[in-house]
C-alpha cells in the first residue's frame, strides 16, 4: 500500500508548488532544502520565523514546514500567525522527542503533521510529497466544481501569483464581514467570480446571491428591476412584481457594471445602504432590508468622481472594502496555471479524450496578452478542447488553425520560447524587488545565466 502511495507521489508535478521550511539548524535547513529539489519541489529556506513572515507575505506558498523552536520566536507563534493571516496555508511541524506535547497541541488547533526529529530523511519527503498530492488532488477537484462552488482559501482556485493568493487570503478574512465590497478590474478578470468565492464563504452563503449587470438594464425599467413595483404602479404594471433587491434578502446582490448607473438610481441606492429599507415602485410602505452589497466595476470611478458623474458618497459606501483585481498578463504565471484547470475542467465536462497542453501549446500561451483576461483564456481552452483530435493540445489548436509551414513553425515556436521566457525573467525580477539572486534561485538557474538573459532581451532591474 505504501508502494502505491510514493508512486502517485512521484506521478505529481510538483513544479507549480512551493514549501517553505523555516529551521535554524543551517545544516539540517539546507539537507531538507536540497532533498526537496531533488524530486522537483521548488523550495524556499529560511532560519526564522522573521524571514518565514516576510516570504508568506509574499504570498507564493503551498506548504509551510517549521520547526517549533526557533532562535526568534516559536512555532507555536508562527502557526498562530499563519492561520490568522494566511488561512489554508497548511503546517507541517519538526519537534524534538520532548516537544511532542506541543506538536500535538498544535495538531488538535489545526496544524497539519508533525515530525519527531530525528527523522530519516526519507520519511520527511515522502509525507512532504503526500500533502501536495492532498492539495492537487483539492486544486483538481475545484478546476472541475465551477466557478459557483465554495472554495477553500490558499487552494490557488483563483491563481497561483502572489497577487491572487493574497486575495484568496482576503476573501477568508472577510468571511466574518458584512460591510460593501467594490471589485475593480479589467473585463473578464473575474469580478464576478470573486464575488461569489466571497458570497459562498461567508454566513450568507445559505441564502441567495442575485446578480445583476446594470449596463444591460433599460434606464426606464431599472428601478422597477432593482426596487420591484406594486400593481398600476405604471402603465404596463398589471401585477405586482419583486425586485432583485427583494429577491436577495438575507444574502447577497452583486451590482455588476456600477458605474453605468443614472444619478437618480444613484441616489436610492444610497437611501438603500443609509436606512436599510427600501420602497417599491408605486409603494408607500418602507421594507426593511437585510442584504449585503457588492460592486463592481471595469471603469475608474476616481474618473467619475472627478467629472461629477459618480456621486461621491455613494463611492465611499460602496468602496468600504476595495478589491482590485489585476489582468492577467501582469500575472503570467497564472496563464498556464489556469489553462491547466480548465483542460481538466472542460475535458470532464465533454467527455473528451484531451489530457492536456503540450509544453509548445503551453509556451504559445504564456506568449499572448489576452485582452480579454481570464474570460478569453477560459474561450481559447474551450474551443481547443472541443477541436483538438490527439491526446494532448498542441499551439496550432489554441490557434484555431493549421500549422502546415514547417519553416514558419519553427520560427514562431523560437519567438514563442522567447517570448515566454522574457516574460518569466521580468515576472521573477519583479516579484523579488530586482534581486539577481533571489530571482535565479526563483527560475532555477544560476545568476550568470540569468545576468546573460537579461543581457540579450534588454531587460533592466
Amino acid at each position: 500500500m505504501q508502494d502505491e502511495q510514493d508512486q502517485a507521489i512521484t506521478a505529481v508535478d510538483f513544479s507549480d508548488y512551493r514549501v517553505l521550511i523555516v529551521e535554524d539548524d543551517e545544516i539540517m535547513r539546507m539537507s531538507l532544502e536540497d532533498r526537496l529539489h531533488l524530486d522537483g519541489i521548488n523550495v524556499c529556506a529560511v532560519g526564522d520565523t522573521s524571514c518565514a513572515r516576510n516570504e508568506l507575505e509574499i504570498g507564493d506558498i503551498d506548504l509551510v514546514v517549521s520547526d517549533i523552536r526557533l532562535p526568534d520566536g516559536t512555532g507555536l507563534e508562527l502557526f498562530s500567525d499563519i492561520s490568522t493571516h494566511y488561512p489554508g496555508i497548511p503546517v507541517i511541524l519538526m519537534t524534538a522527542y520532548g516537544d511532542v506535547s506541543d506538536a500535538v497541541a498544535l495538531m488538535k488547533g489545526g496544524a497539519l503533521d508533525y515530525l519527531t526529529k530525528p527523522f530519516d530523511i526519507s520519511d520527511f519527503v515522502a509525507k512532504v510529497g503526500r500533502h501536495l498530492s492532498r492539495i492537487a488532488d483539492t486544486r483538481i477537484t475545484l478546476g472541475q466544481a465551477g466557478d459557483n462552488e465554495s472554495f477553500k482559501p490558499g487552494s490557488g482556485r483563483l491563481g497561483k501569483s502572489p497577487a491572487m493568493r493574497k486575495l484568496e487570503r482576503l476573501v477568508a478574512r472577510l468571511s466574518g464581514s458584512d460591510s460593501s465590497i467594490l471589485i475593480t478590474g479589467e473585463s473578464g478578470v473575474g469580478k464576478e467570480v470573486v464575488a461569489t468565492l466571497v458570497h459562498n464563504n461567508s454566513p450568507r452563503a445559505g441564502k441567495p446571491m442575485i446578480k445583476v449587470n446594470c449596463a444591460a438594464l433599460s434606464p426606464s425599467l431599472i428601478e422597477s428591476e432593482l426596487f420591484g413595483h406594486e400593481k398600476g404602479a405604471f402603465t404596463g404594471a398589471t401585477q405586482q412584481h419583486i425586485g432583485r433587491f427583494e429577491q436577495a434578502q438575507g444574502g447577497t446582490i452583486f451590482l455588476d457594471e456600477i458605474a453605468e448607473v443614472s444619478p437618480d438610481i444613484q441616489v436610492k441606492l444610497l437611501r438603500v445602504l443609509q436606512e436599510r429599507e427600501f420602497e417599491r415602485v408605486g409603494g408607500v410602505e418602507p421594507i426593511p432590508l437585510d442584504v449585503r452589497i457588492i460592486t463592481a466595476t471595469q471603469v475608474a470611478l476616481e474618473e467619475s468622481l472627478k467629472n461629477q458623474e459618480f456621486r461621491t458618497d455613494l463611492y465611499w459606501r460602496l468602496n468600504v472594502i476595495h478589491i482590485d483585481i489585476p489582468p492577467l498578463h501582469k500575472r503570467p504565471e497564472d496563464i498556464t496555471y489556469l489553462a491547466r484547470l480548465f483542460v481538466s475542467e472542460l475535458a470532464a465536462q465533454a467527455g473528451s479524450h484531451v489530457q492536456g497542453l503540450s509544453k509548445q501549446a503551453e509556451l504559445q500561451l504564456q506568449a499572448m496578452q489576452f485582452p480579454g483576461n481570464v474570460r478569453e483564456l477560459k474561450n481559447i481552452i474551450e474551443r481547443a478542447v472541443a477541436l483538438c483530435d490527439a491526446p494532448w493540445i498542441g499551439a496550432s489548436d489554441l490557434l484555431g488553425e493549421d500549422v502546415e509551414d514547417a519553416d514558419s513553425s519553427a520560427t514562431t515556436l523560437k519567438q514563442t520560447i522567447e517570448e515566454a521566457e522574457r516574460q518569466a525573467i521580468s515576472s521573477a525580477l519583479a516579484e523579488n524587488d530586482g534581486k539577481i539572486s533571489q530571482a535565479a534561485d526563483y527560475l532555477g538557474i544560476s545568476r550568470k545565466n540569468l545576468w546573460e538573459k537579461m543581457k540579450r532581451y534588454g531587460i533592466e532591474r
